[in-house]
């Protein structure tokens, strides 16, 4: 890697972490040359602007999380089930300091940034989900029909919306203090929750 290039992904990678501090629209281009101790000059010769260096740390986590989720879905020596578990502990330490807040944020000043974030939380999931679930019917542990695609839907949705503090606000807390604060658990819950339901052995056996 360049000089030039090692600089402008130090720069992204500062302002990723002081945009989640701060929040967006906290945080000046100022206040990165003070954390980076360089000019704001220097800055701007790598980026014309606050929004640039938005979106480039947008498509950095995106290209960072997709070679390590990759990385595990990828891996020879875990069977489906450890690839399962350790792919939904990953999403969970990913997103966990991405508050909701800072996506309030860009959603309010920068559009085209959360219409990106938005196409990077639906899409690169939708893949992994999808090698998942076909690997799952090469080994026999999943049926090969359209279920398994509902299933990767509801599984994102649910993720989804349950990562979202708007969403789950609307619900009283006597019903929210289920789920657990830690975001790897939480997905786990709603995995058991899809994969073995709700219903209890006494629901099968009457009638019978």
């Amino acid at each position: 890697m360049s000089a030039k290039a090692k600089t402008r992904q130090h720069i992204v990678e500062a302002a990723q972490k002081l945009f989640l501090q701060h929040g967006y629209s906290n945080m000046s281009v100022d206040d990165l040359a003070r954390e980076l101790g360089i000019s704001k000059k220097t800055i701007y010769n790598h980026f014309s602007s606050k929004s640039e260096l938005l979106m480039a740390g947008i498509e950095q986590f995106a290209l960072e999380y997709q070679e390590k989720a990759d990385a595990i879905l990828n891996d020879v020596d875990l069977t489906l089930r450890q690839k399962v578990a350790a792919y939904l502990r990953f999403i969970g330490v990913s997103f966990a300091n991405i508050n909701q807040g800072f996506w309030t944020d860009i959603k309010r000043s920068e559009p085209d940034a959360w219409r990106k974030a938005c196409e990077i939380r639906r899409d690169i999931p939708l893949k992994h989900f999808s090698q998942l679930m076909d690997e799952g019917v090469r080994v026999g542990y999943l049926r090969d029909d359209s279920s398994r695609h509902i299933a990767m839907l509801t599984y994102i949705a649910a993720i989804q919306q349950l990562t979202d503090l708007d969403f789950l606000n609307q619900f009283p807390e006597s019903i929210t203090s289920a789920l657990s604060q830690e975001l790897p658990e939480r997905a786990d819950q709603i995995v058991h929750l899809l994969l073995h339901g709700l219903l209890t052995p006494r629901f099968y056996n009457e009638g019978t």
